[in-house]
């Protein structure tokens, strides 16, 4: 008897003495800080005015202004009427009047840089060449042109290269439109971003 009490004395003794040992408890950590709330940039001001209704890709013209430059936007705005778009009825790799009917035309009435290089103060004739991965923007002096048909890659301005967008919502008719920092091109299920910045 004396034998277990001494054993279950020599036990508590020991328990005690590990739970004097322990650390204090740590004190409890302040939350995470959060980051700070992302504030959008003011959205651009624009209006889309159609011009030409009866046609079957009706004429729209775009007008704003972005980072103190006024822009227009003259262009065909065709539908997808349940056609493939990309690399189907608009191909890969061929020189593509960005819109239907005549090339669209854009007018900056300053110098502007477009992606890191500076274009003059102009109207130009805004041509792409799609690709999947990688495409070039085409800003070409010959301003009246039908479609690319009389494209001549010497008149051209400026070409830069840009990254298409794919999002999940489709757009059923080709529209431009101005977001902080950029022209933005969308059609079906892609979207063009052209950024554009103070010269």
């Amino acid at each position: 008897m004396k034998t277990v009490l001494s054993l279950f004395t020599s036990l508590v003794l020991i328990s005690l003495l590990l739970i004097s040992c322990d650390s204090p408890p740590a004190p409890p950590t302040a939350p995470e800080e959060k980051e700070p709330l992302a504030f959008s940039a003011p959205q651009p001001e624009f209006t889309v005015t159609v011009t030409e209704a009866e046609l079957a890709s009706p004429r729209k013209e775009l007008k704003g202004e972005l980072n103190g430059v006024d822009i227009t936007i003259d262009y065909g705005s065709p539908s997808t009427k349940g056609r493939a778009i990309w690399g189907s009825l608009v191909p890969y790799g061929e020189v593509w009047r960005t819109g239907a009917n005549e090339a669209t035309r854009i007018t900056f009435d300053e110098s502007i840089l477009v992606g890191e290089d500076i274009l003059a103060a102009g109207t130009y004739s805004l041509f792409t060449i799609p690709a999947e991965k990688e495409w070039q923007v085409i800003f070409n002096k010959v301003v009246d042109q039908w479609g690319a048909y009389e494209y001549d890659a010497a008149q051209d301005a400026l070409r830069v290269p840009v990254k298409p967008v794919g999002v999940d919502s489709s757009s059923a008719t080709l529209e431009f439109r101005l977001a902080p920092g950029k022209i933005v091109m969308q059609w079906d299920k892609l979207v063009l971003p052209i950024f554009l910045t103070e010269a």
